[in-house]
This record gives C-alpha cells, structure tokens and sequence, in this order.
C-alpha cells in the first residue's frame, strides 16, 4: 500500500508542476526508488484515459478515493501489474473491476485502437523510441576510459564519439557512443536500462538527461571556483560540477 500511496502523492506534485518526476521521486526517500518512478510515468502518461475511466464510472463517488490515488489504482489494474497490494483497496478495486475494463473497452472502440499504447497521442508514442537513454560518467570516482573498457567486457558495442546528432539514431541493442558536445557522457539506445548494473549501484555511473548536464559545461568553473547550487536536489549538477 505504502507504493501507491507514495506513487499518488508524487503524481499530484508532478501535476501541481511543483517539480520533474525524477527529481519528486528520489526526494521522496522510498525505498524502490525504480519502481516509483516506473509506475508514477507510466500513470502519468495514461493520466487523460484514466480521468476518462474513472469519471465514465463514477469510481470516486462510489469509493471517496482521491483523484491521484485512484488514477495509479486504475491503471495498476488494467494496465499495470494488477494491483499488488492486498487488504482493502484490492478488494475495493476486483469489486469494480468489470466495470472499469468494459469503459476502457469502449474507449478502445471510440477511438478505433485494439492496444492500450495506442491510447497515447502519436507524439508521444514517438518520442519513447526516440529519446536516447544518457549516462553521465562519474569522474569523482572512476574514468571515462575505464567504464567503457568494463561495458566492452560486457558485450557492449563502443562505436566512438559521435560526430553529429544523426549519429545517435543509428544507436540500438547494446551499442554506445560518446556524446557530441559532452566528453564525459555516454549515449545508449532508448530502452537500455541501467539500474541494476554495477556500474551504477557502484556510483560510476549516473542516470543524468544531456540537459541537466549541461549548466555545468556552458558554467566551466575554474578550479578552486566556490559555485552555489540554490536548487540541489538530489544533487546531480553539483556532483558534476565538483570534478
């Protein structure tokens, strides 16, 4: 029950634009910091079917669930995993189960689709495939060389340093490449995913967007420079900028 309840109050956080989902995330100190982010995502990216769902069945007069908390039930439920938490709300949500997969049924015939992915607008399903998955290179603790020499041990392909963005759409299963502005941040294909490897569990690694890189390469601090970050949270630009 904690996971869903931690998961509603990121998601009105995120809704209210008080922060990114990351960002609320690891605030948020819970234990699964993976599986948060997981299921908060992906209840945000279905968030306009879900309010459909739950107002077409009136689940909030007949439960007196709260909005955010009934929108990572529902799609727990019908998208997700099937709600793993036991007690009351699973008993609460099998009750009204028929009726909540029959609205998503009909707005799956309304809209002329068979998959729930093609519930999403055609933007954003292109922009999941897109999006290249960024490693930032932790140099407080390791090097650049090195942790390409250990994903070289594990299979992974190193096809150099890119030498324009196109480069980064040929990227797919485990080949890498090193960014085109950014020496020490490395670029994978979309679905790589990080978060149990050693690399990362070590703090060799970190799971940085190019952008959030970005403000300390365009600071360039000199050495020895006292910078102040007003905003540090978890503090990923302040860790790159201590180098």
């Amino acid at each position: 029950m904690a996971l869903y309840i931690k998961a509603a109050e990121t998601l009105e956080k995120a809704e209210l634009k008080k922060g990114a989902v990351k960002t609320l995330v690891n605030e948020s100190k819970f234990q699964n910091i993976k599986q948060l982010f997981a299921l908060v995502c992906e209840t945000q990216k279905y968030s306009s079917v879900l309010r459909e769902i739950i107002d077409s069945t009136k689940l909030l007069k007949e439960t007196k669930l709260r909005i955010h908390l009934a929108k990572v039930l529902v799609y727990d439920l019908l998208i997700g995993h099937r709600v793993k938490c036991g007690g009351a709300w699973k008993t609460m949500m099998l009750k009204h189960r028929s009726r909540l997969q029959a609205a998503l049924a009909r707005i799956k015939v309304k809209r002329k689709v068979s998959r729930n992915q093609d519930l999403l607008s055609s933007s954003f399903q292109q922009t999941q495939d897109v999006i290249p998955r960024y490693v930032r290179v932790n140099t407080l603790k390791t090097t650049l060389d090195d942790d390409i020499d250990y994903l070289k041990r594990e299979r992974f392909s190193y096809k150099g340093t890119a030498s324009r963005l196109e480069n980064l759409d040929c990227l797919s299963g485990k080949t890498f490449l090193c960014d085109l502005h950014l020496q020490d941040l490395l670029v994978f294909s979309a679905k790589t995913d990080f978060h149990n490897h050693f690399l990362y569990k070590a703090g060799h690694i970190i799971l940085q967007d190019k952008a959030s890189c970005l403000p300390d390469f365009l600071l360039n601090p000199r050495v020895g420079s006292n910078v102040i970050d007003a905003c540090a949270a978890p503090g990923n630009k302040t860790s790159h900028n201590e180098k």
